[in-house]
């Protein structure tokens, strides 16, 4: 967002970047923005994030704003997420949270829309001058671990902690994902889930409902049998076990 507006020769507002506790972007002292690319909706979803920062926004800002920015058929192609859930989120947030909602189609429109949002702004904070905008400066650089771990954050049911834990375990995200994939979901004799066996198992912290989920939201569509092949597999599992008995 920040180089994108640096880049842009005709610009008619002052940008300043600073570490922001609420919000990603503040237009005025009301107003202030979250902004969500569609698969950063969709996670900040999944993991509870997006109430949280909702929530905050609200509480900090009379006129906060919520940017969804390229929530597309991309998108719902590749989530694991009933859209039910998806536009159910956005209707609670718009009518219970009472939340401005705007979507955009990608980040030019975004900036645009900021801009113009800018400058159609009465400034009434001293330390916001007119024409103004405040955004978010960037994290620091990452080294390489902090960047494997930022991707395994992106699984369901995992923050910074679980995720440190993965990446120090086993190393890159692709073991993650392999570890994933390979540990099983145990089921009683009746059919319930009851623990894990396999790479996952050895740490703490991480239940059947982890690998569930990230079964699916990590090789379902890139294969669509392997998960009914993984319940099948269970199903003959225990089967076979009452039989021996």
């Amino acid at each position: 967002m920040i180089n994108f507006f640096k880049a842009k020769r005709d610009i008619l507002i002052e940008i300043e970047t600073q570490k922001l506790d609420v919000g990603d972007i503040v237009v005025s002292d009301t107003c202030a923005i979250e902004r969500k690319e569609g698969f950063d909706y969709v996670i900040s979803l999944t993991d509870n994030r997006l109430f949280e920062q909702l929530l905050r926004l609200k509480e900090t800002y009379s006129s906060p704003m919520l940017i969804v920015e390229g929530l597309n058929k991309f998108v719902f192609d590749n989530i694991n997420v009933k859209l039910s859930s998806v536009y159910g989120s956005l209707a609670y947030i718009i009518n219970k949270l009472q939340i401005n909602v705007i979507y955009t189609v990608n980040l030019e429109h975004t900036a645009l829309l900021i801009e113009r949002l800018a400058l159609q702004t009465n400034f009434s904070n001293s330390n916001i001058s007119n024409n103004r905008l405040v955004i978010r400066s960037a994290p620091k650089k990452l080294d390489p671990n902090e960047r494997r771990q930022y991707i395994i954050e992106g699984l369901i049911e995992c923050g910074n902690k679980k995720a440190k834990i993965l990446i120090d375990r086993f190393k890159t995200p692709y073991e993650v994902f392999m570890s994933i994939r390979n540990t099983k979901v145990l089921y009683s004799r009746t059919g319930k889930p009851k623990g894990i066996s396999g790479p996952i198992s050895e740490l703490k912290g991480f239940g059947y409902r982890f690998i569930e989920e990230n079964q699916k939201l990590l090789f379902e569509n890139e294969n669509p049998n392997l998960i009914k092949n993984i319940e099948i597999q269970n199903c003959l599992e225990i089967k076979s076990k009452l039989i021996k008995e």
